[in-house]
């Protein structure tokens, strides 16, 4: 398995929101000078925004503050001394109170390879590392009907729907006990959220096991407790059946990866305008048109 291959996939991400390195006039930065011009003069890896084809994107560069130098992939020296983050409420806990995008280095074996992100900072007390989202607004929606190895990577935008990755979700969630929190617009427009106090998604090659298996509990909320049925699965794809469904679950539920039994309650993946982007329990029936998932290390009281 190479690393160097799921992180590149993520890289492709395209978002232009805001970092947290704004100057003070409220402008976003460029280059290494702006950079520094705004007073963040570490060594290091940071996100700066540029017109591509009439549209402000953002990248990623690499800032040394003797010599202004910059590049898009790693030195050899990685992170240089800068202050890193491993998740949003590290960074969070370094002043970043806003929702937004950011770097973070989840991988404790690779602590040099960075990850772009969105936070959300707001919701609960904030720290919130957003996983997956899901939004049927947009004009130009992401594809969800992927393999595993995109489903392994990451796909799609940060600023509108996107699946951050299993390899990095595993490495959020391995790293320490973390909660979920998922929330979901209906067709009919109920709105409401389910709370997991433990959420761990396993690494992809463990003896015996299925790739990236999903384990959950401790649930409270307001639309009921869907992810118990996938509870202990491993992840499945149109490509990778590891479901315990005599038939392909993902081809038989709109082609979108997810941690089917036989078949599934809850789905966030599937296509748009279809009953299989559902969220079903005995008490609630959603068929959606909005979700989200977000991880964060647990912490026992909200602020």
């Amino acid at each position: 398995m190479k690393l160097t291959y799921f992180i590149l996939g993520l890289l492709a991400l395209v978002i232009s929101d805001s970092s947290g390195h704004q100057a003070e006039d409220g402008s976003s930065p460029r280059n290494c000078q702006n950079i520094k011009e705004n007073g963040f003069v570490e060594v290091g890896h940071y996100v700066v925004y540029n017109t591509v084809n009439n549209t402000e994107r953002a990248m990623v560069i690499y800032c040394d503050e003797k010599d202004g130098m910059q590049q898009l992939m790693d030195k050899e020296d990685g992170t240089g001394g800068r202050s890193v983050a491993r998740n949003c409420k590290e960074l969070q806990d370094q002043g970043m109170n806003h929702d937004g995008v950011n770097i973070i280095y989840p991988f404790p074996d690779h602590p040099e390879t960075f990850v772009l992100v969105l936070c959300d900072q707001t919701t609960q007390g904030g720290g919130w590392t957003v996983i997956l989202r899901r939004d049927d607004s947009y004009e130009d929606p992401t594809d969800f009907t992927r393999t595993f190895e995109e489903y392994a990577a990451g796909f799609g935008d940060v600023n509108y729907d996107f699946y951050i990755g299993n390899e990095v979700i595993h490495a959020l969630t391995d790293s320490s006990q973390n909660e979920l929190w998922v929330t979901i617009d209906s067709t009919g427009g109920e709105t409401g959220y389910a709370h997991y106090q433990y959420f761990h998604v396993d690494a992809r090659e463990v003896y015996l096991l299925p790739p990236y298996m999903m384990d959950c509990g401790l649930y409270e909320g307001t639309i009921g407790d869907a992810l118990k049925y996938h509870n202990g699965m491993g992840f499945s794809t149109l490509d990778q059946d590891n479901d315990v469904f005599d038939g392909d679950c993902a081809a038989n539920h709109g082609g979108g990866g997810w941690w089917y039994r036989a078949c599934r309650i809850a789905l966030l993946t599937a296509p748009y305008g279809s009953t299989d982007f559902c969220w079903f329990t005995e008490d609630s029936d959603y068929t959606l048109s909005k979700a989200q998932m977000m991880v964060r290390p647990l912490q026992l009281v909200h602020e």
